[in-house]
């Protein structure tokens, strides 16, 4: 029997007409840099390796955490998304309701879906100057941007006891280069991550992407070479070098 492809996700576009720019994603589905406040802080790309493999690096010694975006955390502990039980897709938000984290977001024109995450989901946490390999035999992975797993067990509780409860479900914030990429970064939702985890149950996924694909800019790639290869071991320095060696080639 063949299968049929999924129905498009219900998706709804907007405009961050002045956004502040501490978030920007560059790339596309085969690799890309998210930046905060203007620095490659993270990297996803495929290593060229067959099977699909990808890597993901994180620069720096602390992780940064996206503290700005944590006043939302109670709007998304309950945002009234309701997901049609054969698809898992939802009717977006409104984006009035994330405006104080689409501020932080570089101006321009996005689009939104929401969904129940597929049940193979990958949790990818780089730490800092180490690079985490491997292969693309799940339908999702994310990119973690904050402690993990968090260190608030009792926050993660109270979501895992709400999810088992059933109802209003807890939405996780990710970003992706583009429409068709298949690893995307956490924004918002560690703590609810870890709770769907605990409790076994997929999580509801806010998607976030460009309408028009950022292009990977070669001054960034520069530092970001600087910052992810200095000290990174021996042994992952050939996959960062085909990955940039990719990356560079598709810059402007």
């Amino acid at each position: 029997m063949i299968r049929r492809p999924p129905p498009p996700l219900p998706s709804v576009s907007f405009d961050v007409p002045d956004g502040l720019g501490v978030i920007e994603v560059t790339g596309d589905d085969a690799g890309s840099l998210l930046l905060l406040a203007g620095d490659p802080m993270f990297l996803e790309a495929n290593d060229g390796c067959g099977s699909v493999g990808w890597l993901a690096a994180r620069a720096g010694a602390g992780g940064p955490g996206l503290s700005e975006v944590k006043y939302l955390t109670e709007w998304l502990s309950a945002p009234g998304l309701v997901p049609d039980p054969r698809t898992g897709q939802a009717e977006p938000p409104d984006p009035e309701c994330l405006r104080p984290l689409l501020s932080l977001l570089a101006s321009g024109r996005y689009v939104m879906t929401a969904a129940v995450a597929p049940h193979h989901l990958r949790v990818v946490h780089p730490r800092a100057l180490q690079v985490h390999g491997w292969y693309a035999d799940e339908e999702l992975a994310l990119v973690t941007t904050d402690t993990w797993p968090p260190h608030d067990h009792r926050a993660v509780r109270r979501y895992r006891d709400r999810i088992r409860a059933g109802g209003d479900l807890p939405a996780l914030v990710m970003l992706f280069p583009t429409a068709e990429s298949q690893v995307g970064y956490l924004l918002d939702g560690h703590h609810k991550l870890a709770a769907y985890e605990q409790a076994g149950v997929p999580p509801m996924v806010i998607g976030l992407t460009p309408q028009l694909p950022r292009p990977l800019r070669r001054d960034d790639l520069d530092r970001a070479w600087a910052a992810f290869s200095d000290r990174a071991p021996r042994d992952q320095d050939a996959a960062l070098d085909r990955v940039f060696s990719y990356m560079r080639a598709e810059s402007v």
